[in-house]
């Protein structure tokens, strides 16, 4: 019977573009996440623990990371 139902489901292209869409989207988000620096990494971590959130500071810079 799931076999019928699957058949029946005419999706189109519009499935594909979405397909193709989402997993791009979760490359970068993966991509992004192992190039962050430890800093960074920390930071984000300790996020939910933190009552003030502020961003690291970039020694270089003066200003935020």
């Amino acid at each position: 019977m799931m076999k019928d139902v699957a058949r029946a489901i005419e999706t189109g292209p519009l499935a594909e573009i979405g397909l193709v869409a989402f997993l791009v989207a979760f490359l970068l988000v993966v991509v992004y996440a192992l190039t962050l620096s430890k800093r960074r990494r920390d930071h984000a971590k300790n996020l939910p623990l933190d009552d003030a959130p502020e961003l690291p500071r970039d020694p270089n810079h003066g200003g935020p990371a």
